[in-house]
């Protein structure tokens, strides 16, 4: 499964455990612009959701599902090579968490406000892991997205962005796929009919040659045996 999908709904599950009854809801992959009257920006991933041109407040359909959280994946901005052979690369991920609630609180209101929630939310998630091969959470820009009334209140949408990256490995140059378990992540090329070539076999000996004098030609040849099971 792609380590997108994996940590959006890792990130979603701790806040649905955390938030307890301070929101309605905790919605993964929500389709931020039909709902919340967002558009995507292209650009610097720091600005990646910003108030739709053409719907400057919320949707009336997001409006009525406040207060919510929504976790919504920015995808990978960017992969540099970790080390000398470009068989391994860093992929850095932005993830947003749009919050949602009432702009402002009384007495009369018995849930958390807007800026509570963006506090309960990077408390729960920054520097986190959830027990997956990423770096933990950075906590990045929190940025107001929209305002709009319901019953007489302001409501307001604010985005918590997030970023972390973690180290995909490349199939060596000229090679293809080759899945040993249906848990494999390639084995999604199996289930489709891709193109595989099989698993590298074990090495059975290693033989070792070498001079003791310092002498071009080898004194000494050493075969080690891979143990048999």
């Amino acid at each position: 499964m792609s380590m997108l999908i994996t940590l959006q709904s890792a990130i979603s599950d701790r806040l649905r455990q955390g938030m307890g009854r301070m929101v309605r809801e905790v919605a993964a992959d929500l389709d931020e612009t039909g709902l919340c009257g967002l558009q995507l920006a292209h650009g610097d991933y720091a600005s990646r959701l910003t108030p739709g041109q053409s719907s400057p407040t919320i949707n009336p359909q997001a409006l009525a599902r406040l207060p919510a959280l929504w976790t919504v994946a920015g995808g990978i901005t960017s992969s540099q090579p970790h080390n000398s052979q470009r068989l391994r690369y860093k992929a850095n991920a932005l993830f947003t968490v749009i919050v949602g609630d009432r702009l402002q609180t009384d007495a009369n209101y018995a849930g958390a406000g807007v800026w509570q929630l963006v506090y309960a939310a990077r408390r729960l998630l920054v520097s986190q892991d959830f027990g997956l091969p990423v770096n933990p959470l950075v906590p990045e820009k929190v940025r107001p997205l929209g305002q709009a009334a319901r019953e007489g209140q302001p409501w307001s949408l604010v985005a918590c962005d997030f970023s972390t990256y973690w180290l995909d490995e490349a199939l060596d140059n000229g090679h293809w796929p080759a899945p040993q378990t249906d848990a494999d992540p390639d084995a999604l090329f199996r289930a489709f009919g891709g193109k595989l070539e099989d698993p590298a076999k074990p090495a059975q000996s290693v033989q070792l040659n070498y001079s003791l004098d310092g002498a071009a030609a080898a004194k000494t040849q050493d075969t080690v045996n891979a143990p048999k099971n």
